[in-house]
């Protein structure tokens, strides 16, 4: 007779699938040997003259985590900008995903527009992922898809979500 054989259940858990299991269960040795989540905090710059949105904003990207398809946690670091000039002098801190108002400053003297804003940005950095927060029609969207925008958002009730749909695609790519 052999020293060792399995139990009822491990024969029970290594004939069955796991697709016809209810529940998963883990024996403490399994657990110890799963795959530890690295954690890491993504920089942020919302670019945005809307004293309002900016703190839906922050509220938002401080309680959200985001698992990559990678199994990744990220959590998100902001920084605030009301000038696109003030984002520009900025790039140097290397944010990992910029969110610009596309109409901030209009009509301000000397203030850089969102489109100036965007140029200056992508001359600096080519691969830098700039989100657009605005209304913008489908011909304005195309334009800036072809020069290297991800895409954009509209402010509306469902820019959150929208901006998470977003978030996740730009980290698992």
């Amino acid at each position: 007779m052999p020293r060792f054989s399995l139990s009822k259940v491990d024969d029970y858990r290594n004939t069955r699938s796991l697709q016809n299991d209810i529940i998963r269960i883990k024996f403490p040795s399994e657990l110890a040997a799963a795959k530890e989540v690295k954690k890491e905090e993504l920089l942020v710059f919302v670019v945005d003259d809307d004293p309002h949105f900016l703190q839906i904003l922050n509220t938002h990207f401080s309680k959200l985590e985001i698992k990559s398809d990678t199994d990744n946690l990220y959590k998100f670091k902001v920084r605030n900008f009301a000038t696109g000039r003030s984002c520009i002098e900025n790039l140097s801190l290397n944010p990992d995903l910029i969110l610009l108002n596309f109409y901030i400053n209009k009509g301000l003297p000397n203030a850089l527009t969102g489109q100036e804003t965007l140029e200056k940005i992508t001359n600096t950095n080519p691969n830098q992922k700039v989100l657009i927060l605005n209304d913008i029609d489908v011909n304005l969207r195309d334009a800036f898809v072809e020069n290297g925008l991800r895409d954009y958002i509209i402010k509306d009730n469902e820019a959150l979500m929208e901006l998470n749909r977003l978030v996740i695609d730009i980290l698992n790519h």
